[in-house]
């Protein structure tokens, strides 16, 4: 019976240190912008400066040349965080389309993915017809 009793305030202290550490891990999350796995939202500065030019100015230098080397016309698709990165889909107004990866801390953009644009001359498959009896 001792042993079931030690056994038990064993666990319950394990249970007690789990819970403490955990919630510790929670407290630096929260409270430390820099920790490898913060809970801060990193905002995409790619979306806030084509939502409104206004925003444009607020970004820094480098996001801001980043995101106006866009042709006018274009628009920005779905965008997903990838690694600390931003990727986002451009349609151009010449009809290509791209996938360009957005670096926030630096503001450095690259081209990931071109299409052509879509040709009016572009070849059409033949519909086979039907055979005459």
């Amino acid at each position: 019976m001792r042993a079931l009793k030690a056994l038990l305030i064993v666990m319950g202290a394990i249970i007690v240190a789990g819970f403490a550490f955990i919630g510790w891990e929670v407290y630096q999350r929260a409270t430390n912008p820099d920790h490898p796995r913060s809970f801060a939202r990193r905002e995409a500065p790619a979306a806030a400066a084509v939502a409104s030019p206004a925003a444009t100015a607020t970004l820094s230098t480098g996001t801001a040349a980043a995101v106006s080397a866009l042709p006018l016309g274009s628009r920005i698709g779905a965008m997903v965080e990838a690694g600390g990165r931003v990727v986002f889909h451009v349609t151009l107004p010449d009809g290509r389309e791209e996938l360009r990866i957005l670096d926030p801390r630096s503001g450095s953009s690259q081209t990931a993915v071109s299409t052509a644009a879509a040709s009016a001359t572009a070849p059409t498959l033949a519909q086979p017809q039907a055979a005459t009896p």
